[in-house]
């Protein structure tokens, strides 16, 4: 213990000019110390010192633990008033903090105060307290001390059956401590001795991975050995693999370019036959207006009419021609994706009912589409109404929109 007050010392030498929580902390310990020695004049000064630090400092949970040390000083004293007022001050700042544990331990130190006082009646009223606020939280061990309490001032009171109700509830409260206590202590050792034999089960763990770690070391140089020429073998199979992708991607390259030439090609056709239709609608439109200026020179009235429903004919023929961009025998190239969508998608539609959906695709009309196919509007309508029924389009929409929308 001489040691120990040295080491005191020297700590609070060393905390001079530096954190001042530290030198509180010294004054503390060195108070500890006293009260351990029973010298309590000496704790109580150097409690005081301490907290006189912590005040200056602000420091207030350290405060109430000085509060604390005191009070369970003038206690041992037998300075009870002292203890009440001490312990007073801490319940108020415990109540502040809202800190439970801390109000039922002062509210049963008061009582304990009180009761050596005698004065029987504050302290079964300050117990009352600390056991409403213990059966709340379920502090077992505060309940059995404020009990056990309660219990001895009803027999100063010569109350001999209150006094032994309430050792009763003592005794419950004690003896279910008893028990936790009991059922920790047998769950602590069951856990040592599931450590002991997990420690040993690790150990052997251990043997057997160091063996297996030997074996597989022999097998893989085993295989290292033997395998070499295997490695070698799916070494050179691996190159040819590679040489027939790269000799695969070369074929795909010129795939590609052969079908792209054929794409150009068919462009440029399309771009011909564009122009030629072009050329043959520049020819009707001359005959058309040839005929006009010739019929306006002819007396034969039956020549005349014969030459107004020919011309008649031709404009229609050359209205429908100029609404179409692009000729029956290519439409199928243009549509090319779209016509293997449907396959893909509406396995139910026919080849007929799939051309007349690239056809409504290119937004034609029923008459376009009948010019086109050379076939009947009933037709045209009746297909029409096949392919809604088929594709399940929503019957607010138009189909050609429905069509238009689909993605490829």
């Amino acid at each position: 213990m001489d040691v120990e007050y040295d080491f005191y010392k020297k700590g609070l030498k060393l905390s001079e000019g530096g954190s001042e929580t530290l030198i509180g902390k010294g004054y503390l310990h060195l108070g500890n110390y006293y009260t351990r020695l029973k010298k309590l004049d000496s704790s109580i000064y150097f409690y005081n010192k301490a907290l006189d630090v912590f005040k200056k400092i602000n420091k207030d949970n350290r405060i109430y633990n000085v509060y604390n040390n005191i009070s369970n000083t003038y206690y041992k004293q037998g300075r009870y008033n002292k203890v009440i007022s001490i312990r007073s001050l801490v319940l108020k700042y415990a109540k502040k903090e809202n800190n439970k544990l801390l109000i039922t331990v002062n509210y049963h130190n008061i009582a304990a105060a009180y009761r050596q006082l005698k004065d029987y009646k504050k302290a079964k009223k300050y117990l009352d307290s600390a056991i409403l606020v213990a059966e709340e939280e379920n502090f077992k061990l505060r309940l059995s001390k404020s009990y056990n309490s309660i219990s001895k001032i009803s027999y100063s009171l010569k109350d001999y059956k209150e006094a032994f109700l309430q050792q009763q509830k003592y005794k419950i409260y004690s003896d279910s401590i008893f028990k936790s206590q009991l059922s920790n202590t047998i769950e602590e050792v069951e856990l040592k001795n599931k450590h002991k034999v997990e420690k040993k089960n690790l150990e052997i763990l251990n043997q057997e991975q160091a063996f297996d770690k030997k074996l597989y070391l022999s097998i893989i140089l085993v295989f290292l050995l033997l395998g070499i020429p295997l490695v070698i073998l799916l070494y050179r199979n691996s190159i040819n693999k590679n040489k027939i992708i790269q000799s695969n991607l070369e074929k795909e390259k010129i795939k590609k370019e052969v079908l792209l030439q054929k794409f150009k090609r068919s462009e440029i056709e399309i771009k011909s036959l564009v122009a030629d239709n072009s050329m043959r609608l520049e020819f009707l439109k001359q005959l058309l207006l040839k005929l006009k200026v010739e019929r306006k020179s002819i007396d034969s009235v039956d020549v005349k009419n014969y030459i107004k429903d020919l011309t008649f004919k031709i404009q229609q023929q050359i209205t429908t021609e100029s609404k179409l961009s692009l000729l029956k025998n290519k439409i199928d190239v243009i549509n090319d994706g779209f016509d293997n969508m449907l396959i893909a998608n509406y396995k139910e539609l026919t080849k007929t009912e799939r051309e007349v959906c690239a056809l409504l695709r290119l937004n034609l009309s029923v008459k376009e589409i009948v010019s086109i196919r050379n076939t009947s509007s009933d037709a045209v309508k009746a297909t029409r109404y096949r392919i809604r029924k088929k594709m399940n389009a929503p019957k607010d929409q138009k189909l050609e929109v429905f069509i238009q929308n689909l993605r490829i």
